[in-house]
């Protein structure tokens, strides 16, 4: 299992760490990798905390014009860029950052951001990549990763509340066929990424709660999510009056194609 342990590990010369290396090898590979110790558990739990007080309306079995169905009973809403989960240890946390940036370049972009919310009694979901390759070619396969996928999970993912499957060097193959799926429990304080190439499935929710995920997409700055996003009325991301002009320099350019385009 494609997986690095953080802890103690210091946020200073990341770029140069021989523990960012470990985890961009793992995640060329393997095409995933999980980030233990990220963040501290009781932050995630004040996340949870919060999710739960502004985002609680969200959680019903039915697409809205703000979220997205991604299978029987889970559902994509976007998240804002405020509070504690919209904070830049969050969206742009210094391990996972440099992880990304190793992988996609330094000008790599934030190309949505929100959570995915897998409801009680939820079953396992389609087995999938989270969009087409690019140029449809077989090609693509062999090329380096052009966008990958965050996950934050604000609860433990586990045999109950459920984890994602992961189907180990898909990305290259091309199918998860024949192989058996890495189902990893993912402890508070951890994270993990997945080439969007990677072939993964939400696994069942046994417990009596909402099993809350937040997510970013990173992508080269060239790159855009062509198809979770066709419907007007979902935002891949959301901004309160300020925020923009408020991210610290050295992570502007994960809002280049923002800044741009205003």
């Amino acid at each position: 299992m494609s997986r690095i342990d953080f802890s103690g590990v210091p946020t200073e010369g990341l770029a140069q760490s021989k523990v960012i290396e470990a985890a961009c090898d793992a995640f060329t590979r393997q095409g995933y990798v999980i980030l233990d110790n990220i963040v501290p558990q009781d932050t995630i739990r004040s996340l949870h905390a919060e999710f739960a007080e502004r985002y609680g309306d969200q959680i019903r079995d039915r697409e809205t014009a703000h979220s997205l169905e991604v299978g029987g009973r889970r559902f994509m809403i976007p998240l804002h860029f405020s509070g504690g989960l919209g904070a830049k240890e969050i969206f742009a946390n210094p391990h996972v950052i440099a992880v990304v940036r190793m992988i996609l370049e330094e000008d790599a972009i934030i190309d949505a951001f929100g959570a995915i919310l897998s409801l009680s009694g939820a079953e396992s979901q389609h087995i999938h990549h989270d969009g087409p390759i690019l140029f449809n070619s077989e090609i693509s396969r062999l090329l380096p990763a052009y966008a990958l996928t965050f996950g934050l999970p604000l609860v433990e993912m586990n045999d109950i509340s459920g984890t994602t499957a992961l189907w180990p060097g898909s990305h290259r193959r091309g199918s998860y066929a024949g192989t058996e799926p890495e189902r990893p429990t993912i402890p508070l304080g951890s994270g993990f990424l997945w080439d969007y190439r990677t072939y993964h499935s939400g696994m069942p929710n046994r417990s009596d709660h909402v099993r809350p995920m937040v997510y970013a997409t990173y992508a080269r700055n060239w790159w855009q999510d062509p198809v979770n996003f066709r419907k007007e009325t979902l935002q891949r991301l959301v901004f309160e009056p300020g925020f923009l002009q408020s991210v610290p320099e050295d992570l502007r350019s994960l809002f280049a194609h923002v800044r741009s385009a205003a």
